[in-house]
């Protein structure tokens, strides 16, 4: 008996210490694909979009020092916090208004079109019914060069002065049916560079997730299972491709401004809200050995959010880095988590009806004024970080400068 107890302490230490090495590597990106690092630090513009990042958990874990590049953007920039389009709204339209500036009547994607038949019809969410300009498009015809990585409604992408890549989900389908990769990537010729960036969610081994979970609770790996293995994992893969990408743009083919989106965070939040929120668990319903079996993983999933905040944060950190110290950086939020909520038959509310219907953006550079916050509207994002990057704003935009966390 005791030889047996000895083994299996030597089998645990082994699977800690795989758990050390492995998982950091993988998530750092190890294998060091074309990447650029802070010294590098030579865009002028990067904005980040993160799908589902609430303010009140960045400010909580920003008090426990969990975030730290997210804080120091914080201390350093400005805040503008706004009134999200509603949770009845499709967020691509939000995101599409965060980067023209424009009300969805007035920008084509959420607004309507005249039918073939001659009909009133709404206008179907993709890019080619835009018909306002981006911030990528006024730069681009600037003669500045862009990168634009997974940016909601931008399938088919389209022709910029630089490169633009389609959200993740779709480039990843289209290459594994086969489909004309045109659609997803622009110019083809990047092909051979921006393929490899690409993670498949298949890579991506339950193992190399381990720094979600709590590993010294009662189930530890085995939570990662069914759909709480699957989110995550495809979570990690479209943000780690979104980064990876990003970050070559910079620093290995000199683009200039980036315009990168994290879809993770909106997917996991919605798939483990109930794990950190116990009280929840009741809200979905569920009963017997079903309710015992997702208490019982409180305790191992109930980090999973906070957690994954804390990876958003590396990834915004590598981001941010890719401006220095003399560029701007925005990080925008379309709109936060409010939870679970009971409808009037008593059903849980679900998926984009857990949205909370806030925003906000954080804005750093040399033209902005350090801890400045302000009220804002959905609108103004656009045409407030064209003008702290220097680019001129155009005329009749829907949103305004807001002059106030600006420097004259």
């Amino acid at each position: 008996m005791k030889a047996d107890r000895i083994l299996l302490a030597l089998v645990v230490l082994v699977f800690v210490a795989t758990v050390a090495v492995l998982v950091p590597r993988y998530l750092a990106d190890e294998e060091e694909p074309t990447t650029a690092t802070s010294e590098s630090g030579s865009a002028s513009l990067v904005i980040i979009g993160v799908e589902g990042l609430e303010m009140s958990i960045v400010e909580r874990l920003v008090g426990e020092g969990r975030l730290p590049n997210i804080a120091r953007l914080l201390s350093a920039g400005a805040v503008g916090e706004f009134d999200s389009l509603g949770k009845d709204v499709d967020p691509k339209i939000g995101w599409t208004s965060l980067v023209t500036g424009m009300t969805p009547e007035h920008q084509g994607i959420g607004g309507t079109k005249v039918s073939h038949r001659g009909e009133v019809v709404r206008a179907q969410l993709i890019s080619t019914n835009r018909t306002a300009e981006t911030v990528w498009t006024i730069l681009s015809g600037s003669g500045a060069t862009v990168g634009v990585v997974g940016w909601p409604c931008t399938w088919p992408v389209e022709e910029v002065n630089g490169v633009m890549v389609g959200p993740y989900t779709a480039y990843i389908l289209g290459r594994t049916r086969g489909e004309d990769p045109r659609t997803v990537l622009y110019p083809l010729s990047r092909q051979a560079v921006i393929d490899p960036l690409m993670v498949e969610e298949q890579t991506i081994k339950r193992l190399d997730l381990a720094r979600f979970i709590d590993l010294d609770s009662e189930y530890g790996m085995e939570a990662l299972a069914g759909e709480n293995y699957v989110v995550l994992r495809v979570a990690v893969a479209g943000d780690l491709s979104a980064s990876r990408v990003a970050s070559s743009l910079v620093g290995d083919q000199g683009i200039e401004n980036v315009l990168v989106f994290l879809p993770g965070l909106d997917a996991v939040s919605q798939r483990f809200w109930h794990y950190m929120a116990p009280e929840a668990i009741e809200a979905l319903g569920a009963e017997g050995d079903h309710a015992r079996r997702l208490e019982e993983l409180v305790e191992t999933l109930g980090v999973v959010i906070d957690r994954y905040y804390e990876y958003v944060d590396d990834t915004v950190g590598e981001l941010a880095a890719l401006a220095g110290e003399t560029g701007t950086v925005a990080l925008v939020a379309d709109h936060g988590y409010a939870g679970l909520e009971i409808d009037a038959r008593g059903r849980p509310r679900i998926g984009r009806e857990m949205h909370s219907e806030r925003g906000f953006w954080v804005l750093r550079g040399p033209r902005v004024v350090e801890g400045a916050r302000a009220e804002v509207s959905l609108f103004d994002a656009a045409p407030t970080v064209m003008a702290a990057a220097g680019i001129p704003v155009p005329d009749g935009l829907d949103g305004t400068v807001r002059r106030e966390v600006l420097k004259n």
